[in-house]
């Protein structure tokens, strides 16, 4: 649980993470003091405070700040607005689910490559009883710039490839079918530390059964990925209790 912060705390720290998240690049005392209309000294002061804290960190070769796991976090369950999944967006899942091969198989890669395509980080999807994972999109990992060293994208790649350890990093997350979002050092995945995980329970016949979600960086846009989630979670689990399992 994460201590309550003031609201002009809370105001910096929100800047601070959607510009990082929309940049990639450190945020400066500056541009969150014009975004305020407050004087750069006390927007240098609330971000000491937030760093003292855990919130926000200091890279070594920028006089800016980015955001910590725990300010992710802050933000997520505090002052993030989610975005509502437009009538587009639902419209493009029905016909996709339409043309999917009517079986276990078929939905879950459909909903591997949906997924991909509506957030543009990678797409996956989880069937612990037959081993069964689908995965989809990991160019778009590449694209990101924080994954530009050679070594790092290699090693986070090559992490990816073997489905099975996908399978037994989420594995306390199956008993559950709720959202869970696992940011950065949490995964305790070295090759994963940049990235966050973000899933959500389905259900077959009313029974818990696998997990669908995205990898992607930590400054993935959580409002709009996780409503994402939420509704292919829904739209999978109605499908798979009319066929065959």
């Amino acid at each position: 649980m994460h201590a309550d912060l003031s609201r002009r705390h809370e105001d910096v720290l929100a800047i601070i993470i959607k510009e990082y998240i929309e940049t990639a690049e450190p945020v400066g005392s500056r541009l969150v003091a014009k975004r305020l209309d407050l004087s750069s000294a006390t927007i240098r002061n609330v971000m000491a405070d937030l760093e003292d804290t855990g919130f926000i960190t200091h890279p070594h070769t920028s006089a800016g700040r980015v955001p910590t796991d725990k300010g992710y976090h802050y933000y997520i369950n505090t002052l993030m607005r989610v975005r509502k999944v437009n009538e587009d967006t639902v419209r493009i899942i029905s016909e996709q689910y339409r043309l999917a091969m009517r079986s276990l198989e078929g939905i879950l890669e459909t909903t591997s490559h949906l997924i991909s395509n509506l957030t543009n980080y990678v797409g996956i999807s989880l069937y612990p009883e037959y081993q069964k994972i689908y995965m989809d999109g990991a160019s778009h990992i590449i694209e990101q710039p924080e994954f530009k060293d050679f070594a790092k994208i290699h090693s986070l790649l090559k992490y990816m490839e073997e489905k099975s350890d996908i399978l037994r990093l989420l594995n306390d997350d199956f008993s559950t079918d709720g959202l869970t979002i696992h940011i950065g050092r949490e995964l305790r995945v070295s090759n994963l530390s940049d990235c966050s995980i973000v899933t959500r329970g389905y259900r077959v016949k009313g029974k818990l059964s696998g997990r669908l979600g995205v990898i992607g960086p930590k400054r993935m846009l959580y409002d709009k990925v996780i409503p994402t989630i939420e509704v292919l979670a829904e739209t999978v689990s109605g499908i798979l209790d009319e066929i065959e399992v």
